[in-house]
């Protein structure tokens, strides 16, 4: 019974600590403890100390022995990588969606699109602003992936997203890619859809994924201690 209660009680401190690395509430290079994290979700150790070990799995946390666990830091080559691995599969997957769009197709994503609206209509502009656009954000791009037929290559993507999961987190919440202006642009893109404009789409996508990374040298620059050294 103990053990349950303990991948219940992991499950949870998991949840809540990659929900902070990943909105940077825990910044890069930050150092975390097992006895803080155990006291902050009033758990015994053995959940934190799973917790920690699927994080340090996945590459957002850094044992480092004799010293301490640190939130991992970014890596921007593997943000680079993720950035091409989507934007070629995207376009890809929105091409030959173009060809089958149906009106069903369409009032899913009208359906996604308005969701966004009423949010960005009723939100704060803070922080959580942001964390929650990003889901939204996300929900979108998976949503035309399910109904091109592709979930699992949007899952398999996603798995591999955790760097740039976070980056994004920097840029939208310092840098000047707001998040209206991605609202804009799923607009534009489900218009594209519609008007099987496949040339538009490719550029749109390709704007939509690069932009934030296009402009963020001025926040790599003053945010360079959250990321791996890039000479090495």
């Amino acid at each position: 019974m103990a053990n349950k209660k303990n991948n219940a009680s992991s499950n949870v401190v998991y949840t809540g600590l990659k929900e902070d690395i990943l909105s940077l509430k825990l910044p890069p290079g930050s150092s975390i403890s097992e006895t803080d994290t155990a006291a902050k979700y009033n758990v015994s150790r053995t959940p934190v100390r799973d917790a920690f070990k699927a994080l340090a799995n996945e590459g957002l946390l850094e044992v480092k022995p004799h010293i301490g666990t640190f939130v991992s830091l970014m890596d921007i080559n593997q943000i680079s990588d993720v950035l091409y691995i989507r934007k070629v599969v995207e376009q890809s997957i929105l091409k030959d969606l173009a060809i089958s769009f149906s009106e069903a197709d369409e009032l899913k994503l009208e359906f996604s699109l308005n969701e966004q609206k009423r949010f960005l209509q009723s939100a704060d502009n803070d922080e959580h602003t942001v964390t929650d656009f990003i889901k939204y954000d996300n929900n979108f791009h998976k949503l035309i992936f399910r109904i091109a037929g592709k979930e699992s290559i949007w899952n398999m993507i996603f798995g591999i997203n955790q760097h740039y999961e976070r980056f994004r987190s920097l840029i939208n919440l310092h840098g000047d890619n707001n998040i209206q202006t991605l609202y804009e642009e799923h607009c534009s893109i489900v218009e594209a859809l519609t008007k099987k404009d496949i040339e538009a789409l490719q550029t749109i996508i390709s704007k939509h994924i690069y932009d934030g990374f296009r402009n963020s040298s001025a926040l790599l620059l003053q945010y360079s201690d959250y990321f791996i050294d890039c000479h090495h």
